[in-house]
């Protein structure tokens, strides 16, 4: 099926996409910015600036909702055009007028944001896009927003004032523009470069997060169709092989976050028992494989290529479809008026082996938290992967006569552990660079100019020191003989504009 044809309009200095589409007259407003344009330190001004402009909008009796997501911030409502096209005209001018909030208001906010996140609030995530991205970029989907009750008037109206105006915004439509409608924004500013999130792990596996167990990997190609159908053609075969012929998980859920104009990352949950996980990961891994060498059949494309024609029927879909576009085009992946759609019945099997051989190199596996595994060893030769691994602290690279001339310079300082709380016999360093753990389990260390965000809590007295590849620190001032000097050091020592305070007991995931 052709999807509704699509006319690229102005309205007011602001590209509108409007198609005429058979279901409930629906106007968005997207604001090319999202998750993953935070840090870890500023990861939740998004959603707070969401709540403060839904505020400023007030009582609205049609279906309407502000969603944050991976990569723009959208205002919709459904119902009359009229009806829709004063909910937008509210949310422009509620936006124009930000700069009138008062600190109150951010407290009002973030306290709803609080009981919103429930037993979420302050506490960082795990999950495998921190495994693949670190701390950053798209981690931050999986990462929270621990330090958000930080956030000030300043920082709200900061963000607002880089991302939500007239020249990072698109409009959609279900059907003609409403009448008369006109949409006030701040005047367009410049857009700061973005930085394309690349993973940072590839070929490994690792016990993390709470899904049971999660292949992902980065599906290339310079035509949008051949991606397309790669990671439909690869969830419904994983669902084939891994319940229908195995019966090893009961369901498969696709995910995909684009990366750049010819690169997609791509995640597939899945659902096995504990004691078949590793079979489950071992069965996607075989899957890849035998479809990197031969290809899938000609009948397998067929059946892709049905099951998008048959999605392309629906209203909902096709108005899915309109408001990607307009987040495409914002993020710099299509031009204005690129409307066309990929023409998936072009695709060959050829194509899809190339892409998903391409891929290979990029193949990761996370195992939840929990599961039951054997060792390292039989996990290894079972994937054919390594587990993946923190980079090597600096301790660990020298000898242990050149740790310890790095040790003895006056601005390194040491700190032992108490013997009855649990740490006899473990130190800590820190010198101008890093905090290192040290002790008999191991030795880890997290780097000051790569530290996203660091959470402290007077009441609690414990650091949280995130590092940017996806690990953390956890120091308990209590553990610690000299636990004063040791909190007035890191405050020190840590940048400013990463530190937070929190409330939470304990930042670890819930």
């Amino acid at each position: 099926m052709t999807l509704p044809a699509i006319r690229v309009l102005d309205v007011s200095g602001v590209p509108a996409y409007v198609s005429d589409i058979a279901t409930t007259f629906t106007g968005t407003l997207v604001f090319g910015v999202g998750l993953r344009d935070e840090t870890a330190r500023t990861a939740g001004t998004a959603h707070l600036l969401e709540h403060l402009i839904m505020k400023r909008v007030g009582k609205v009796t049609v279906t309407h909702n502000a969603t944050t997501a991976d990569e723009v911030i959208a205002f919709f409502a459904q119902g009359s055009p009229a009806q829709v096209g004063d909910f937008l005209a509210r949310v422009g001018a509620a936006i124009s007028s930000l700069h009138e909030i008062t600190v109150d208001d951010v407290l009002e906010q973030r306290r709803i944001i609080s009981a919103e996140l429930g037993e979420g609030d302050e506490r960082i995530g795990r999950g495998n896009l921190i495994d693949r991205f670190g701390n950053q970029s798209l981690g931050l989907l999986d990462f929270g927003s621990p330090a958000h009750r930080s956030h000030t008037r300043a920082d709200a109206l900061g963000f607002a004032d880089t991302w939500l105006h007239a020249g990072n915004a698109a409009l959609t439509f279900t059907g003609p523009v409403p009448d008369g409608f006109t949409l006030d924004l701040p005047a367009a500013r410049p857009i700061p470069d973005r930085t394309v999130p690349e993973p940072i792990r590839h070929e490994a596996w690792i016990p993390n997060g709470e899904i049971p167990l999660v292949l992902s990997l980065v599906l290339r190609s310079t035509e949008a169709a051949h991606i397309a159908i790669a990671r439909t053609l690869l969830e419904d075969a994983l669902l084939t092989r891994l319940r229908t012929e195995r019966h090893l998980v009961y369901s498969v859920n696709g995910f995909a976050l684009p990366l750049s104009t010819d690169a997609t990352f791509v995640g597939y949950a899945l659902d096995p028992r504990a004691e078949d996980a590793l079979s489950a990961a071992t069965g996607a891994i075989e899957l890849l494989r035998e479809l990197a060498e031969a290809g899938p059949d000609e009948s397998a494309i067929r059946e892709q290529l049905e099951s998008w024609d048959a999605a392309d029927e629906d209203p909902l879909v096709q108005a899915s479809h309109l408001d990607a576009l307009a987040g495409a085009v914002l993020r710099g992946r299509r031009g204005r008026d690129d409307v066309a759609a990929a023409d998936l019945h072009a695709v060959t099997a050829a194509d899809v082996q190339r892409v998903i051989a391409d891929a290979m190199t990029t193949r990761f596996i996370t195992f939840a938290g929990d599961t039951p595994l054997p060792d390292d060893d039989e996990v290894t030769a079972a994937l054919g992967m390594p587990p993946a691994e923190d980079p090597t602290p600096f301790a660990v690279s020298l000898s242990r006569m050149e740790w310890v001339r790095h040790v003895m310079p006056d601005e390194v300082e040491v700190f032992s552990g108490r013997t009855f709380r649990g740490l006899r016999g473990a130190d800590l360093f820190v010198d101008l660079e890093r905090v290192t753990f040290s002790s008999r389990e191991g030795t880890m260390e997290v780097r000051f100019d790569s530290m996203p965000v660091a959470l402290y809590s007077e009441g609690q007295r414990y650091w949280c020191l995130v590092g940017r590849e996806g690990h953390f620190m956890i120091v308990d001032l209590d553990q610690w003989r000299g636990a004063a000097k040791l909190h007035d050091l890191l405050g020190t020592r840590i940048p400013d504009d990463v530190q937070a305070g929190v409330d939470m007991e304990t930042p670890l995931p819930a």
